[in-house]
């Protein structure tokens, strides 16, 4: 929880900062009323979440009689909070046994926990942000590490302030047969597929919510078969798509997909003359299928796991989202202060559980890929969950965890001929772990099944 300052700058002093004094006095007459009421808000609130200074000492003597598991009502409570000398602070004895009377409602209680659960968040931002601009005009750090930090303390509030808490099974199960029952009857969206028939196979698609770690060592297609399941995405299922390419440039990436929808290899894109009509028309018609796809691109180098949800976020409010893609896992920035002191290891492991709290928050599918580590290459074994590079978090916050990787008897560099990438699920929360094989063309970036054709896509 974000403390308030000891004291308030200038900038603060004399505002009204955002409260309810009827809210905060609601709740607390209701906490003395009831111990439904009662435990609901010592379940939910902090001290600090109240702004009247008496009720957070009368909320502070409830906590620490509850702490007791002493019988809290106006009698304990104005009798604890005699023998602390506090009661005159409280408002006295009149005052607090005035506070079940100013309950409106008893039975409305979770709406103004939740009224007096939102102003605090205000404030929160308020201090957090105030503290930010003071950085900005005293501190040495750059503009870059306070955007990271003021990113990071946003998420915290956000965290801290996750109350979800727990639910019956009935109510859960209740909520997850009626999903199933729109879907077996067409009502529900339909998941998203990779539209690779063999991958959709073992992992039965894109799920909601779901962390999707794709591992393998440098050369092997990773960024390929990512771009083109954000392009099959986005073309067969009209969604919304957002990559962070934290090693290509934006120009690149949309090169790369325009190599792949157009089958023409980047030597004789670069080498194009204004009388090869034909290749020009093919060029046009693939970016004709492309200029209105709702394909987002991001390529800052140095951004953060925070920084990726806020912006997701932004997108998801503005457009839409179905499916984030982050290109690559290790190259990412940690927004902490705390972890930038920390060794690769534990950032790697705040980025994943990031991006794994993302993924559920903004409830779509998250694909992040991740190198790994070289004893792979000398070896010649299929990859195992060990060998992700810099931290085992990863495979313990994701969902699926999938290999690429080449053969140990195909060509030891790729050429523009097509060939053999193994395909291997190691983890699967919600299915089978196996492997299939996919061809990879190199030179147009595209992979496809083996059994098949190029894959179409409908302009």
């Amino acid at each position: 929880m974000e403390k308030r300052p000891a004291k308030l700058s200038a900038r603060l002093q004399g505002l009204t900062l955002p409260h309810s004094i009827q809210a905060e006095q609601s709740v607390l007459g209701s906490a003395l009323y009831g111990s439904e009421q009662l435990a609901a808000a010592v379940s939910e609130l902090s001290v600090e979440d109240f702004y009247d200074p008496k009720h957070r000492l009368i909320y502070d003597a409830i906590l620490a009689l509850t702490d007791r598991n002493e019988v809290c009502d106006i009698l304990t409570v104005t009798d604890y909070l005699e023998s602390n000398n506090q009661i005159g602070q409280a408002g006295g004895y009149e005052y607090i046994a005035s506070l079940p009377d100013k309950t409106p409602i008893l039975a409305n209680y979770p709406q103004y926990i939740e009224v007096v659960l939102n102003h605090s968040e205000k404030r929160q931002l308020i201090f957090a942000l105030d503290e930010i601009i003071s950085l900005c005009y005293s501190s040495n750090e750059d503009a870059s590490t306070l955007i990271q930090l003021a990113a990071q303390k946003i998420y915290q509030i956000r965290e801290n302030n996750d109350n979800t808490g727990f639910e019956r099974i009935g109510v859960v199960l209740r909520e997850r047969i009626r999903e199933l029952e729109e879907r077996a009857s067409g009502k529900a969206p339909r998941q998203l597929m990779t539209h690779y028939p063999s991958i959709d196979s073992i992992i039965g698609g894109l799920r909601k919510g779901g962390l999707y770690i794709l591992a393998s060592r440098p050369g092997i297609g990773k960024s390929s078969l990512a771009l083109n399941i954000g392009h099959n995405v986005a073309s067969f299922e009209d969604a919304t798509v957002a990559i962070f390419s934290l090693e290509m440039s934006k120009s690149e990436v949309a090169t790369r997909i325009l190599i792949s929808r157009s089958l023409m290899p980047l030597q004789k894109l670069e080498t194009l003359r204004m009388k090869d009509e034909a290749s020009w028309q093919q060029i046009g018609k693939a970016l004709g299928d492309l200029y209105n796809r709702k394909i987002f691109i991001d390529d800052r180098s140095a951004i953060s796991a925070v920084e990726i949800h806020a912006r997701c976020r932004q997108l998801q409010l503005q457009h839409s989202l179905d499916l984030v893609i982050v290109d690559y896992l290790q190259l990412m920035g940690s927004a902490s202060r705390r972890s930038l002191a920390e060794n690769r290891q534990q950032q790697i492991a705040e980025i994943s559980r990031t991006l794994k709290v993302m993924a559920r928050e903004l409830d779509v599918p998250v694909i992040a890929l991740s190198q790994l580590n070289r004893e792979i290459d000398k070896s010649g074994r299929q990859p195992r969950l060990a060998d992700l590079r810099e931290s085992g978090s990863i495979e313990q916050d994701a969902d699926v965890v999938m290999f690429l990787h080449k053969p140990v008897d195909e060509e030891e560099d790729f050429t523009e001929e097509v060939i053999d990438v193994d395909f291997i699920v190691e983890k699967n929360r919600q299915g089978q772990t196996r492997k299939t094989i996919l061809e990879f063309n190199p030179a147009l970036m595209t992979f496809y099944e083996s059994e098949d054709t190029l894959p179409e896509v409908p302009f």
